[in-house]
């Protein structure tokens, strides 16, 4: 092993075991969180609340790091102490208190914790830079945020039922502190951004592709809200048990780390607009499926198997896609406007919506809404592509 591909090695591992930690926390509480605020006397319309809360707080929050972290260069530094402030601001879960309390206390963590993934994500683009096969590479430290998903769902799910719901806050602050040890084995990038062209976010975010593109974002995970939001609850109405709900969610980060580890053919032969495109028709099915087939165990599987296009390939599309179009110091102001236009405006509308006609029309109206989110959001990449090969041939014009 040469020496560049040795330490290649060792900043892969050293990322992946930061995304392992993190999805392992996200684990525990994207399928169980919202079954503990039940057990803990929320509504179904308070935990839609709270849910669109956190997603909203990711309007503000990515914002405000990913402008720290692309004016400091700090971004190690700023990883680090908002792990920890995600960490220190959950504790408080723990005590009695009702929906107003858990709304304070989430209200805070969100603060934080948004901060992780465009941060984290800027920095593995930095680290990623100047390698060929940075789509393969890439895909494989998303895997291990995979693997760490997986791990703690199994987990979890047969703990949960034989020692109660109740120990889900105790487990969730046990990885959000593993979470923020992790962020100690990252060292700041040592590429010089300055070797890239200086990129206006203003300028390019006024470009209509790239508006477009940030609107298909938002229409996908505001076609996401029904399922991170009532997911687990639908199938425990429908009776699955708390391990098979953890299962269910299983098959579909299964199906996404298959396409993370191949996904650089695919790149290669397809490139990032058509696989999109691809990902919002296979989401309307899945969300459809969801909607009027929960109840059947072998449709709800092949949903959940829909997973890898629905997440795996539109994420890793839209980073690839935001590397490009926001290179050097502005990497992580664009992962910031990424998460913040997808998640946080997609997200908060997505999940008020679905708690909205949960409450008003039942599960069925909520999924529903996400397939036709879905379709909407395949015309918003059919806009995005057709501006980007104008641009491209303006561009070739005016070099000819």
């Amino acid at each position: 092993m040469t020496g560049r591909a040795a330490a290649a090695r060792a900043v892969d591992w050293r990322l992946g075991a930061f995304f392992a930690a993190y999805f392992a926390t996200a684990g525990v509480f994207a399928p169980y969180f919202p079954l503990y605020l039940e057990s803990r006397g929320l509504t179904a319309a308070q935990i839609g609340v709270v849910l669109a809360m956190t997603q909203g707080m990711r309007v503000v929050g990515p914002n405000l790091w990913g402008y720290l972290a692309d004016r400091t260069s700090h971004r190690v530094a700023i990883l680090r102490w908002t792990a920890i402030a995600t960490c220190v601001s959950f504790a408080p879960i723990l005590l009695a208190g009702g929906f107003a309390w858990v709304f304070a206390v989430m209200f805070a963590v969100n603060l934080f914790i948004t901060a992780q993934i465009p941060v984290g994500e800027s920095i593995t683009a930095a680290c990623l830079r100047q390698d060929g096969s940075g789509a393969s590479r890439y895909g494989r430290l998303r895997a291990w945020g995979s693997f760490g998903f997986i791990a703690l769902v199994l987990a979890a799910g047969p703990l949960f039922d034989w020692a109660g719901i109740g120990w889900q806050p105790y487990v969730g602050l046990v990885l959000l502190a593993l979470s923020a040890a992790t962020t100690f084995l990252i060292e700041e990038p040592r590429h010089d951004d300055s070797q890239h062209p200086a990129v206006s976010v203003r300028k390019r975010l006024a470009e209509p592709r790239v508006r477009w593109f940030f609107a298909s974002a938002a229409l996908m995970v505001f076609a996401h809200g029904a399922f991170y939001t009532y997911f687990s609850l639908y199938l425990a109405q429908l009776g699955y048990s708390k391990a098979q709900i953890g299962m269910f969610w299983v098959v579909g980060v299964v199906a996404e780390i298959v396409f993370f580890y191949t996904q650089g053919m695919f790149f290669a032969r397809f490139g990032a607009f058509r696989l999109l495109a691809a990902s919002f028709l296979l989401a309307a099915l899945r969300f459809f499926l969801i909607a009027e087939f929960a109840h059947l165990w072998l449709l709800l599987l092949m949903a959940q198997l829909l997973h890898a296009a629905t997440f795996a390939v539109h994420h890793s599309a839209s980073i690839l896609t935001i590397q490009h179009w926001f290179p050097g110091r502005a990497g992580a102001r664009g992962q910031a406007l990424y998460i913040s236009i997808g998640y946080g405006v997609g997200g908060t509308a997505g999940s008020l919506v679905a708690a909205w006609l949960w409450s008003a029309f039942g599960p069925a109206a909520a999924f529903l809404s996400s397939s036709a989110a879905a379709l909407a959001g395949w015309w918003a990449v059919q806009r995005t592509r057709t501006l980007d090969r104008a641009v491209h041939a303006h561009a070739a014009a005016s070099t000819s």
